[in-house]
């Protein structure tokens, strides 16, 4: 049972759900528990915060209090240590707290902050970066590049529109996926017009992306979207709304050429593997955790610094 924490929040971002913070802070309270606010403003912030946390050792556990940007900072600063981190979804898209099935319920995430089990995840780092959900190339990085951020505070979702737009009627780039680890097909690459590289099953918060991702084990999950022209990218965005993705399991045969653990449906492959290497012939956007990044190119691979995340007792 955990009875003190450090909460980081993002001062910022989410002003509309605030109370959800101050709902939870008061349930925890309630339960028992001794909690300390800390606002933070930037990503390094939260790290500073979270790591002098680990340091002073006074707390059970540090939970952060925000988006998915603000989850993110906390836990790269609790990454290697024994440090618990918790959730509170305070932000725009809480997709973590999706992918762990946390729920919206003040008294059941306190309850879930004080009694639930920790369970080990591994990060992805892209070029160097940690990510905890996902990195993209291509379609979803146009749009969080293109992202209003202001706007977002006083609109949420509906600021994410007008990028998406622009992002759809963009013709999308030759991205070049390598996957440097594997043997098998050493020589071999593939073309898509947008990739995902996610430790998540879900994207977007309810969307099925990747269903045998898991955030447990080291393996990272390339979703290539094939497709190079508008209209196949806004087919396989509309397949994915609609569920597709997660009928995508069976080992795929290409000719008689095994394809390994590749899974294909209506234009979209799925691979697992440890490393993975996305490059184009001109610089394309890239994001991490819903995040503007960089542009390519990408090398991702799997962190070895691992991070304890409370998690409710059914996950």
């Amino acid at each position: 049972m955990r009875k003190k924490f450090l909460i980081i929040h993002n001062k910022l971002a989410g002003r509309l759900k605030a109370p959800m913070v101050a709902s939870v802070s008061k349930q925890l309270e309630r339960q028992g528990a001794q909690i300390v606010l800390q606002a933070a403003s930037s990503v390094q912030e939260d790290i500073d915060l979270a790591r002098a946390a680990v340091a002073s050792n006074e707390v059970d556990g540090v939970i952060a209090a925000g988006g998915d940007s603000t989850i993110r900072g906390v836990a790269m600063g609790l990454m290697g240590s024994d440090m618990p981190l918790g959730i509170i979804p305070a932000g725009t898209g809480n997709v973590l707290a999706q992918e762990i099935a946390l729920g919206h319920k003040p008294k059941k995430i306190a309850q879930t902050l004080i009694n639930g089990p920790t369970k080990t995840i591994t990060p992805g780092l892209a070029n160097g970066e940690p990510f905890l959900l996902m990195a993209g190339a291509g379609f979803d990085a146009q749009i969080v590049k293109r992202l209003d951020h202001d706007l977002k505070q006083r609109i949420r979702k509906a600021a994410y529109v007008g990028p998406t737009l622009k992002a759809l009627t963009a013709k999308p780039r030759r991205l070049k996926i390598e996957f440097p680890d594997d043997h098998e097909h050493v020589a071999k690459s593939y073309e898509a017009g947008f990739v995902v590289v996610t430790k998540a099953r879900l994207y977007g918060g309810s969307f099925v992306l990747a269903p045998e991702a898991d955030l447990t084990n080291n393996n990272l999950h390339v979703v290539m979207f094939s497709t190079v022209t508008r209209f196949g990218l806004v087919k396989a965005l509309i397949g994915l709304a609609m569920g597709r993705n997660a009928h995508i399991r069976a080992p795929l045969m290409e000719g008689d050429e095994p394809v390994g653990h590749m899974m294909k449906n209506r234009g979209i492959m799925i691979r697992p593997c440890q490393k993975v290497r996305i490059t184009s012939s001109e610089p394309v956007p890239t994001q991490i955790d819903g995040e503007w990044l960089a542009t390519t190119p990408l090398d991702i691979s799997a962190s070895d610094a691992p991070i304890q995340l409370i998690i409710p007792q059914t996950s």
